[in-house]
C-alpha cells in the first residue's frame, strides 16, 4: 500500500520525547470487547474485530460525512473481495494465518481491530514489499522503524534488530506497530483533545496517509467553518479527493477505512 509517513521534525520530536502511552482511564469500547481477554475461536476473533470497528464508525460518523463514507466503501468493495483464479481471497487467507498468533498478542490497551491492519498491508505475510520502503507484516518503511527503534521503552528485541529482521518477525514488527498507533492516538486523543471514537479512526488512517496530512487537513476544515471532527474530516478529505483525482496518496488516505471496514465484514 502506498503510504507516505514523512513527518516534519516538530512532529517527530514530539513523539521521540513523550513517555509510554497509559490507559489508565477505562475506555468505553471496553464494553464492546475487553482488551485483557481475546475470543480464542476464529469466529470470535472475527466478530470482536468487526464490533470495535463498527462501534467507533458509528460514534464518529454523521451528516454529509458518513453519507460519503459509505459511497466509499460500495465503491472498493470489489476490490476486497474478488476471489483469484483458485477461487480463494488474499485477506481471508492472510486473516486464517494471523489467527494463532492473534491468540497470544498482547494488546496492550489497544482494541484488536488493529489487526485489520496487517491483513490490508501484507495479508499477514512476513515477506511482502520491498526491503527499501514499505516491508513485512505491517509495511513498516525504514525511517518509520528507525524512528521507533530510538524509543528507550519499546523491548529491546525491537531497538537493537535488524530493519528486516524486525518487519519480518509477527512479534517484533506488531510490538512496533503498537507502539507506533498508540503514539498517535495519544497525540489525537489526549494532546489534540478529540473524541476516543475519532481519535482512533484518525489514528487507522495517519497509519496510512500519515499524521502530517491527517493534521493539515483538520487545519483545512477548520478553516471551511466545519468542527473539526472525523466525520467533517472525511467529507473534506472526500470533495478534495474528487477535485483531484490523480492524486494517488490523497485516494490511499480515503479508501483506507473503507477498505478495512470491508475486510471486517468479509472475515466475518
Amino acid at each position: 500500500m502506498l503510504r507516505k509517513h514523512w513527518l516534519c521534525l516538530g512532529w517527530l520530536l514530539f513523539l521521540l520525547a513523550l513517555a509510554p502511552v497509559s490507559f489508565a482511564d477505562k475506555p468505553s469500547w471496553h464494553s464492546i470487547a475487553s482488551p485483557t481477554a481475546i475470543a480464542q475461536t476464529k469466529s470470535g476473533i472475527a466478530q470482536q474485530q468487526e464490533a470495535l470497528l463498527s462501534y467507533f464508525l458509528s460514534q464518529s460518523l454523521h451528516g454529509q460525512g458518513k453519507k460519503d463514507f459509505q459511497k466509499v466503501v460500495k465503491s472498493v468493495e470489489n476490490t476486497i473481495g474478488w476471489r483469484n483464479n483458485k477461487g480463494g481471497n488474499i485477506y481471508k487467507e492472510g486473516f486464517k494465518r494471523s489467527i494463532s498468533f492473534v491468540k497470544g498478542m498482547d494488546l496492550q490497551g489497544i482494541p484488536l481491530s488493529i489487526m485489520l491492519i496487517p491483513i490490508l498491508e501484507s495479508q499477514w505475510q512476513p515477506k511482502q514489499g520491498k526491503p527499501s520502503e514499505d516491508y513485512g507484516y505491517w509495511q513498516l518503511t525504514p525511517d518509520i522503524l528507525k524512528e521507533i527503534q530510538q524509543l528507550e521503552h519499546v523491548p529491546a528485541t525491537v531497538r537493537k534488530g535488524s530493519l528486516n529482521a524486525v518487519r519480518e518477525s509477527p512479534w517484533l514488527s506488531t510490538k512496533a506497530a503498537q507502539t507506533h498507533l498508540a503514539r498517535y492516538y495519544f497525540y489525537f486523543k489526549q494532546v489534540a483533545k478529540y473524541s476516543e471514537s475519532d481519535a482512533w479512526l484518525f489514528t487507522f488512517v495517519s497509519y496510512n496517509w500519515g499524521a502530517g496530512n491527517v493534521k493539515r487537513l483538520l487545519i483545512d476544515v477548520k478553516k471551511s467553518g466545519l468542527k473539526p471532527d472525523f466525520a467533517n474530516f472525511y467529507h473534506v478529505l472526500y470533495e478534495k479527493q474528487k477535485k483531484n483525482p490523480d492524486d494517488i496518496s490523497m485516494r490511499a488516505g480515503l479508501e483506507y477505512l473503507p477498505k478495512l471496514w470491508n475486510i471486517a465484514q468479509l472475515v466475518r
